[in-house]
């Protein structure tokens, strides 16, 4: 059966997960986690490339509660 000249297909690909490795792409798993700096630092290694990445997800959920309590005052 042919398709007819309309019908598109539309692929898309998934966008890159936060956890996956930047050199081969693959899933990495989480080794560290740190908040003492006042911001979410967490350590990741690929098993794959044996490579470990430090992300930096922002202010930490601490900081900010004690941030908006301190402010009340």
């Amino acid at each position: 059966m042919k398709r007819p000249s309309w019908f598109k297909w539309k692929f898309r690909r998934k966008p890159p997960a936060l956890t996956d490795c930047p050199k081969c792409g693959k899933d990495m798993r989480m080794v560290d986690k740190s908040t003492m700096s006042g911001n979410d630092m967490r350590t990741y290694r690929c098993d794959d490339c044996q490579e470990e990445h430090i992300m930096n997800f922002g202010t930490a959920l601490w900081k900010v509660l004690s941030d908006a309590r301190g402010s009340d005052e």
